[in-house]
């Protein structure tokens, strides 16, 4: 299934993804978390602040299947 990461605090939304083909949801959100920790450690679009944003990962139907915080993501990834 085709899954699509969109950026937003709520208000505004960034849809910089064009979709990466993925096994399941499971798949999406940890896809999510890397990309969301790139972010955060300014490797894409630096000079950016994070705080209060989230991936909203839609899958290729438009459906929300899940929301990655950038708070809740490590800098680092977990063992």
């Amino acid at each position: 299934m085709r899954y699509f990461f969109r950026l937003t605090d709520g208000t505004n939304e960034l849809n910089p993804h064009e979709g990466i083909d993925l096994l399941g949801n499971a798949a999406a959100r940890e896809e999510a978390v890397k990309f969301a920790r790139d972010l955060k450690s300014q490797k894409t679009l630096p000079d950016h602040k994070w705080e209060g944003w989230f991936v909203r990962i839609m899958d290729q139907h438009g459906k929300e299947v899940d929301t990655v915080p950038f708070d809740a993501v490590p800098d680092e990834p977990v063992p």
